[in-house]
């Protein structure tokens, strides 16, 4: 969490979007997909979420939940709802949820 907490807000911003667009790609071609890259990818998203400003969070937040939801769908579709990169989404689409209030 470190490396994010050290880059400029825009860079993080632009980490972020650029990590959630190529996790969904990548769901999106199954057949290709390498699960053991998965649970660090999901961490280093989260955490850059994280990172970022609360007035950024709540700006992007309908975006983000949007994204988490795809790539939960596409997880919970090729790998079940017990897998636990499935799971991992599932609670940060809650944890996220739960701190906006929603």
């Amino acid at each position: 969490m470190e490396k994010f907490r050290s880059l400029p807000p825009q860079r993080l911003l632009f980490d972020l979007a650029a990590r959630l667009g190529s996790l969904e790609g990548y769901l999106y071609a199954e057949e290709k997909v390498d699960k053991k890259y998965l649970p660090n990818w999901l961490r280093n998203i989260e955490a850059a979420y994280g990172c970022l400003s609360g007035e950024t969070r709540n700006e992007i937040l309908p975006d983000y939940l949007a994204l988490l939801h795809k790539a939960h769908n596409l997880l919970r579709s090729a790998y079940g709802n017990e897998d636990a990169n499935t799971v991992k989404i599932a609670s940060m689409i809650a944890a996220t949820a739960r701190a906006a209030g929603k």
